[in-house]
């Protein structure tokens, strides 16, 4: 089987664990990995393959290894860029390349269809060998670079949900696939309930989970908490960190939520699959940016409902894939009065239906995301893609 370098810009980076699940799943379906990234952090030893961190300066040594005719391919790649520097990309992708070609990689797949994309698909052309992306959020609707380019000089494409599958096949049909950011389902072991949860007590037990950024809805959350009727008693534990914290404090404050709003900071991913299972009911109000910043696949959603938690998002792009009848519900984003009849459903339902939720939750995940299956798909097509 090929051995595959994912790339990605820094590694291991708290809020992608995507990255690290799909590495993981890739390496278990038999797959040899390695990680290639610009910012190596110094807690990969924990890791079971290599991680490498790309620098300008060259191997010489191995240039005779490379193509002759892939580097006039990549050159040509290289000549086409609009949004990057040339000769920065020409020297990063030719040692990236020549540090591939030592480990001896024989398929690169990058994350985000930005620098990295562009740099292994430059380093793949000079090494003659195979090169794949997967495309997120900001990097195609709010900061897109060369995105066509990008996609016709790549052997396949990985949309991570249908309304993004939908946009890149309008520019490459045939090198557009389909495939969902997994969960690791055995480290969100299925739901032990507290005797709490198991008598319905109150109050409910909500969970934001999530960069403090825009995208994410959070001010739309808290004022749909200050909108709840006053006899509705819930309990919002806010987990993440980022640049907008210290204005959605003020908000708490001003809200008068002081006593129901807990920001507790960014924790561990192993702490999150230890604790999600604590909570009633996840809540994602995520929304468009004004810059044009939006989640297409959150992973909290299938983590939450890994831990059989159920779910209330809003209906942006991959959101509406994700939450099945049945496990959570669904509405506008901006839209805190929405919000807040929504929790307030929630909040009503009889303790059993709120049980059976968490059952289909964690079978949603078992059934449509669980990450050695999504990895075997794009196992498939790593094998099957020739230079």
């Amino acid at each position: 089987m090929k051995k595959v370098a994912f790339l990605a810009p820094s590694y291991p980076v708290l809020s992608e664990t995507f990255i690290r699940t799909e590495v993981d799943s890739i390496k278990s379906c038999g797959h040899q990995v390695c990680v290639m990234t610009f910012i190596k952090y110094h807690n990969c030893s924990e890791f079971s393959y290599d991680t490498h961190e790309i620098s300008a300066n060259l191997h010489l040594s191995l240039l005779t290894t490379l193509s002759p005719v892939g580097m006039v391919r990549a050159l040509s790649f290289i000549a086409k860029q609009h949004s990057m520097p040339k000769l920065s990309l020409f020297r990063y992708s030719l040692n990236l390349a020549l540090q591939m070609r030592k480990e001896g990689v024989n398929h690169v797949h990058a994350h985000f269809a930005q620098h990295t994309c562009a740099h292994a698909i430059t380093a793949a052309k000079m090494m003659g060998i195979t090169s794949s992306f997967v495309a997120h959020g900001h990097d195609l609707y709010e900061t897109p670079y060369d995105v066509h380019l990008k996609v016709n000089n790549s052997d396949f494409v990985v949309a991570v949900c249908k309304d993004m599958e939908h946009n890149l096949k309008k520019i490459n049909h045939d090198k557009i696939k389909l495939l969902h950011c997994g969960v690791n389902i055995n480290e969100f072991p299925p739901s032990q309930l507290s005797s709490a949860q198991r008598q319905g007590s109150t109050p409910i037990r909500l969970v934001f989970l999530g960069r403090l950024v825009e995208q994410k809805g959070l001010n739309y959350l808290l004022q749909s908490l200050h909108e709840l009727a006053p006899q509705h008693s819930v309990t919002l534990d806010i987990i993440g960190d980022g640049a907008l914290r210290s204005s959605l404090q003020q908000q708490v404050h001003t809200l008068g939520l002081s006593k129901i709003v807990r920001f507790l900071g960014a924790k561990s991913s192993r702490w999150v699959s230890h604790n999600l299972v604590n909570f009633d009911c996840l809540v994602a109000p995520f929304c468009v940016s004004q810059s044009g910043c939006v989640d297409t696949g959150p992973l909290v959603l299938k983590e939450a409902m890994a831990s059989g938690v159920p779910v209330i998002t809003t209906d942006l792009m991959g959101c509406k894939e994700i939450v099945a009848p049945g496990t959570g519900l669904i509405v506008k984003q901006k839209d805190s009065q929405s919000l807040s009849h929504a929790i307030t459903e929630f909040i009503h339902y009889p303790y059993q239906k709120r049980q059976e939720m968490r059952r289909l939750a964690r079978l949603n995940i078992e059934n449509n995301f669980d990450a050695l299956h999504q990895a075997k798909s794009l196992s498939h097509w790593i094998e099957n893609c020739a230079s």
